[in-house]
């Protein structure tokens, strides 16, 4: 085995990969990620590597796609952004299924970029060092496979003495009582959740409801602010009410049912595994049913079993915030909305695919009109006003973290506090550079697609359009049109909304 000169390390760019081992399941994520946090900061301090961007993996399943943090440090690393990538210990990047492994080992290999450990510096460009990487990580997946047919055989009876706790859910925390992990209330969170069935009762929506909430200060555990989605999932959860749900979504791997990437499916109530909890509850049963009883009437829920029911789907986003548009049964009808509370009006859904077949229908004429050259004159004035927002966001980034230097200097913060600021100010501005940089690219794809390939492509769709299910449709209209940026006022007529068409590249 090599030795490792810890010099070669002085003035490497790292990005910082955090995730929890399976000898830590029970424990505060949030507390054992910022201890790991706090030994490679100090790690990297004291071998002169610089921190680039932190990857805190919270959510972490076994499957490489459900592993959000390690995606994106991949596409990363691939890119070519770091020198090396900090990480407790080697099992902490590639435990999982082997073809999962055989994944990340190569985009460290094939992009030159080390995995550094406090115990061992790994250069997969090394043999002794790769047969090495992958000796272990052989170890790690036989340790995982006995690991998990013991954590299958407990699982039912954890369910049954109700006390299986994965992840706290808005409005509790984690804790243990007599070795066994169960939850408390955390009335921070609790006093939202109480408000939220109160609200509901009063006739309020969950996108009214996520408004009020928000503008009070309510933060969700993932994202920025609520939505509709999260106060639904939060108004039907019996967890509110003292019982423990398993089984509530499943993962249909990329590719088993056409899908193009994993899918998350949140599954109808009758398929749930419900059992009494050990942990008190935060709404009283009364209240609960009645919430059920006016949800039942309300909402009609997708049968999302991992099948494409748009064709829109992952093409629509809000001009607005750069979200996904969503599909949503109203009234019998699907339509367009944004999760995003206000954010802008909702549409008919088949008002925005005839929009976009008549747009690809002029676009082929105008094409065949002029079979040569290059589509310079196509409008992109919405994607360069949104890259104008994102590129003030930026500025505001640079002056956040020298306001933060400025704290640090005045004692207003201590280091944990300064260091946690400063990773969720770069987080930020390297997800801004990520969007600037990809609508930069857009920009220049739909002014240089090939016109003669693109009009080729496009008869293709119009002609088989028709005759295509949802599915078919959606792969259709993405091998022509990259994204489609939706905008529309509120209280505006329902054809008044507004689309710009970024094409895919020839």
């Amino acid at each position: 085995m090599p030795t490792n000169n810890p010099l070669q390390l002085t003035n490497l760019d790292a990005g910082l990969y955090l995730r929890k081992s399976r000898m830590e399941e029970g424990l505060d994520t949030d507390e054992v990620l910022a201890r790991h946090q706090k030994a490679l900061l100090d790690y990297a301090k004291e071998h002169g590597i610089h921190i680039i961007e932190t990857y805190p993996e919270v959510v972490s399943g076994e499957s490489l796609y459900a592993r959000p943090q390690m995606l994106r440090l991949l596409q990363d690393v691939e890119d070519g952004r770091y020198d090396c990538v900090l990480c407790m210990d080697l099992d902490r990047l590639s435990r999982g299924r082997m073809k999962d492994q055989g994944i990340i080992l190569d985009a460290f290999k094939d992009s030159d970029t080390l995995i550094v450990t406090p115990e061992k510096v790994y250069n997969l460009a090394d043999e002794i060092d790769e047969e090495y990487a992958e000796l272990k990580t052989f170890m790690s997946r036989r340790e995982y496979k006995i690991i998990n047919k013991r954590l299958r055989r407990g699982l039912q009876q954890s369910i049954e003495d109700g006390c299986y706790v994965a992840n706290a859910p808005y409005g509790y925390k984690k804790i243990t009582i007599d070795r066994k992990p169960t939850l408390e209330i955390y009335e921070p969170e609790a006093k939202f959740v109480r408000m939220m069935f109160q609200l509901y009762t009063q006739g309020y929506g969950c996108t009214s409801i996520a408004r009020y909430i928000n503008a009070l200060g309510a933060r969700p555990h993932r994202s920025a602010e609520f939505n509709r989605s999260s106060v639904s999932r939060i108004l039907h959860s019996p967890v509110y009410v003292g019982k423990i749900v398993w089984n509530q979504k499943k993962h249909i791997k990329k590719g088993v049912k056409g899908n193009s990437k994993n899918i998350v499916i949140y599954q109808p109530k009758e398929k749930w595994t419900i059992t009494d909890g050990r942990h008190p509850p935060i709404i009283d049963k009364e209240l609960f049913d009645q919430v059920q009883a006016i949800l039942d009437k309300r909402y009609i829920p997708s049968k999302n079993d991992g099948t494409i029911k748009s064709p829109l789907a992952g093409l629509v986003k809000c001009a607005n915030c750069g979200m996904n548009m969503q599909r949503l049964v109203m009234k019998g009808e699907p339509y367009l909305l944004c999760n995003r509370p206000g954010c802008c009006a909702s549409t008919r859904l088949s008002l925005v695919e005839e929009r976009i077949l008549e747009y690809l229908a002029r676009t082929l004429e105008e094409l065949t009109l002029s079979p040569t050259g290059t589509l310079d004159n196509r409008d992109t004035s919405v994607l360069e006003t949104t890259l104008e927002a994102i590129q003030k966001e930026l500025s505001a980034t640079q002056r956040q973290k020298a306001r933060l230097y400025e704290l640090l200097e005045l004692g207003e913060y201590d280091i944990p506090t300064f260091r946690e600021r400063m990773d969720a100010v770069r987080n930020k501005q390297a997800a801004l550079e990520r969007k600037e940089a990809d609508i930069l690219r857009t920009i220049q794809d739909s002014k240089t697609a090939n016109t003669a390939t693109l009009a080729e492509k496009i008869r293709y769709v119009l002609d088989n359009y028709s005759t295509s299910d949802a599915a078919q449709r959606n792969a259709l209209l993405h091998s022509v049109v990259q994204t489609v940026f939706y905008h529309k006022e509120k209280k505006t007529k329902p054809t008044a909304f507004y689309l710009d068409f970024v094409l895919s590249p020839s």
